[in-house]
C-alpha cells in the first residue's frame, strides 16, 4: 500500500523484514499483525510457520517502533539485516578458488557487510560463478557467462566494461535476480620480482610465455611490463593444456608454472608442472614440484638446482664406475694389491657422498 502526501505525491515507504519470537499459534501471528498494520502508515503480513513478519512503513515510523509495537503485544522482534551490493557480490565469490574471487571478497569485506553463506554455488571454469544469496539468484563472471544465462548488460555497465578492458583491467559482470547490477574491475599488481625471474627464465635459455584467461588488453600489459612479448590470452581452463600440447608437438620442452584450479589441467600434461605452495589443492596435486613461496623468482632457482643436481648424478656415476672399471680388472690379475683396489672402492664412495654434499650450499 501506498501514502501519499498532501500535494499528492507519493511518500517515502521503506520494507523490513522482522523475527518474532514467542508465538505458539496462528491466532499469535494473526495478533500481531493486527496489532501492526493499526500503526499509522504500516502494512505487516505475519507467517506463523517461518516466525517472520513483512513490513511497509512511511517515513513517520522507525523499526524502533515497529519492534516496540510488537514487544507491547507480548513477543519479541528483531529486525532481518540484508546484506548490501557489495555483500552480494561477495558472498558466492568467497567459495571461488581464483584470484578474482578473493578481490571481490576482499572488497565486500572492506564495507563492513558481513558476508551471508551462499547456497546452490556453482563455479563455471574460465566462465564465473553462480548462487543463491539471501533468496537472490546471484551470477558473476565474464559478459559471455551472463548473455548465456539470459542477462543483457545496459549500455552504460557494457561501456564500463569496454572501458576497463582497454586500460589492461580485468572485469567481472554481476548480476542478481535477472538483472545486471556493475562491473568489478581488477586491476593486476606486478611485483617487483616478476621482471628480474623472467630475465633469470631467459638467462637459462627458457622462453616465458603467459598463459592466462584474462583479456587480452590486461595480459598484454602486464606482458609489457616484464618485457614479453608472446602472450597467449583469454584462454579457457580446458584450452590451457591445449596449448602446453600444441607446443609439445612443436618439439618444446614445456614447464608449466600454476597457482590456481584452472591451471591444473595444464601442469599435469606440462614436461614440468611447477605449482605455487600459496595455491589452490588441485593445482598443488597436479604439479610435479611445488614452489613453496609464492614468487615467480623460486621457479628459476628450482631450475637450476634441477640442473646442478642433475649435473652432480653424472659426475657421481662417471668417477663411481671409473673407479671400479679401472681398479677391478688390475687387481684380478695381479696387478693391484686387492687391499688398493678396496681402498680405491672405498674412496669412490667417500666421493659421491661428498659430491653430493656440495648441493647443501646452493643459492
Amino acid at each position: 500500500m501506498a501514502s501519499t502526501t498532501a500535494a499528492g505525491a507519493p511518500a517515502a515507504t521503506a520494507d523490513a523484514e522482522l523475527t518474532i519470537g514467542g508465538m505458539t499459534c496462528a491466532s499469535c501471528a494473526a495478533r500481531v499483525e493486527k496489532k501492526l498494520n493499526r500503526m499509522d502508515g504500516v502494512t505487516a503480513t505475519v507467517n506463523y510457520a517461518t516466525e517472520k513478519a513483512r513490513v511497509s512503513y512511511g517515513a513517520g515510523t522507525t523499526l524502533d517502533d515497529l519492534v516496540a509495537t510488537v514487544v507491547k503485544t507480548g513477543y519479541t522482534a528483531r529486525p532481518v539485516t540484508r546484506p548490501g551490493p557489495a555483500a552480494v557480490l561477495g558472498a558466492p565469490e568467497d567459495d571461488a578458488p581464483h584470484r578474482a574471487a578473493r578481490t571481490a571478497t576482499g572488497a565486500a569485506a572492506r564495507t563492513g557487510s558481513a558476508l551471508p553463506a551462499p547456497a546452490d554455488f556453482t563455479d563455471v571454469p574460465g566462465l564465473g560463478v553462480r548462487g543463491s544469496v539471501e533468496r537472490h539468484h546471484v551470477l558473476a563472471g565474464r559478459a559471455q557467462f551472463l548473455a548465456d544465462a539470459g542477462v543483457a548488460l545496459p549500455a552504460p555497465l557494457a561501456d564500463a566494461l569496454t572501458r576497463a578492458a582497454t586500460q589492461g583491467r580485468t572485469t567481472v559482470a554481476v548480476a542478481w535476480d535477472g538483472l545486471a547490477r556493475g562491473v568489478l574491475e581488477v586491476s593486476d599488481t606486478v611485483k617487483e620480482s616478476s621482471a628480474e625471474a623472467v630475465a633469470e627464465l631467459r638467462a637459462l635459455g627458457l622462453d616465458p610465455v603467459p598463459l592466462t584467461g584474462d583479456n587480452r588488453a590486461a595480459a598484454d600489459a602486464v606482458a609489457r611490463e616484464v618485457g614479453i612479448d608472446t602472450v597467449f590470452a583469454e584462454v579457457l581452463p580446458e584450452e590451457k593444456a591445449q596449448v602446453v600440447r600444441r607446443l609439445q608437438a612443436e618439439g618444446r620442452s614445456v614447464a608449466m608454472v600454476g597457482d590456481g584450479v584452472n591451471d591444473a589441467a595444464a601442469l599435469a600434461v606440462a614436461d614440468l608442472g611447477l605449482s605455487m605452495g600459496t595455491g589452490t589443492d588441485a593445482a598443488i596435486e597436479a604439479g610435479d614440484l611445488t614452489l613453496v613461496r609464492g614468487d615467480l623468482k623460486v621457479a628459476p632457482a628450482a631450475i637450476r638446482l634441477s640442473r646442478r643436481t642433475l649435473s652432480t648424478i653424472r659426475s657421481n656415476l662417471f668417477w663411481a664406475f671409473g673407479y671400479n672399471v679401472a681398479a677391478l680388472p688390475l687387481a684380478t690379475f695381479g696387478l693391484l694389491s686387492p687391499m688398493i683396489a678396496g681402498a680405491a672402492m672405498a674412496f669412490s664412495s667417500v666421493f659421491v657422498v661428498t659430491n653430493s654434499l656440495r648441493l647443501r650450499s646452493f643459492t
